[in-house]
């Protein structure tokens, strides 16, 4: 799964949104604004599963359940997006690693046809 979600998203940021970011109106760029490439997205892609290390390393290393894991883990998340507050840009962590930002982005409206041609 791991391969599939980074092939779904290393596609979608390369053209910019995922479906989901389509509809919070978001795009991910490169710190000047650009499009990022495959090869960026897939370090970001990476980078992002640096939210579960934390919480997998020590739920290894102290033999601890999977709640007590999913616990960790939605901690570490939330100390992850408070991260994101404290940066000048207010990116997160793995954002900033990887040279990427989001930015909002409205798509353009097209002009609608009329359904019925008036005489």
């Amino acid at each position: 799964m791991f391969i599939v979600f980074g092939i779904y998203f290393a596609w979608f940021w390369s053209k910019g949104q995922t479906l989901a970011m389509k509809t919070w109106h978001i795009k991910v760029v490169d710190t000047h604004g650009r499009a990022i490439t495959q090869g960026r997205a897939l370090f970001r892609y990476a980078l992002s599963w640096l939210w579960f290390l934390p919480p997998l390393a020590a739920g290894a290393a102290f033999h601890l359940s999977g709640v007590e894991i999913g616990v960790i883990t939605l901690g570490w998340i939330a100390i992850w997006a408070l991260l994101s507050r404290f940066h000048a840009q207010r990116q997160f962590p793995h954002d900033a690693l990887a040279g990427t930002r989001l930015v909002h982005h409205e798509t353009p409206a097209r002009p609608r046809k009329p359904l019925f041609k008036r005489s």
